[in-house]
């Protein structure tokens, strides 16, 4: 038996694992659809999804820097909206309505065509 047990252990520390006496931390909470870690319950603002997936960006402008991308079907946080320069056909439609969002720890601004309330 104590042979059979060096084996496993012998297998086991070939493949990298570790075996420790230290607590188990639990992970943050993620949520069902997305598998990250939830902001929403923080959020300031309107709870959001994104239409399609869209550039979050620096400046009320597709010609912004963008910072990072808002996926289609994840949430985020709508934390202000305003009018800027007009855009042609963003998700379906054109308008100048622009959304500080945050999301997954980016902030910067989406076309309001492309979310929608979560």
């Amino acid at each position: 038996m104590r042979k059979k047990m060096m084996g496993v252990l012998g297998a086991v520390a070939l493949a990298g694992v570790a075996f420790t006496s230290a607590p188990a931390v639990a992970a943050p909470a993620a949520t069902a659809s997305s598998g990250q870690v939830s902001t929403l319950a923080a959020c300031q603002g309107e709870k959001i999804k994104a239409r399609e997936s869209v550039k979050i960006r620096k400046t009320k402008s597709v010609s912004g820097t963008a910072l990072g991308l808002f996926p289609k079907g994840k949430a985020g946080c709508s934390l202000k909206n305003e009018k800027a320069k007009w855009y042609d056909d963003k998700c379906g439609q054109g308008s100048d309505q622009w959304d500080y969002i945050s999301y997954n720890g980016t902030k910067g601004w989406v076309p309001t065509t492309c979310i929608v309330l979560a």
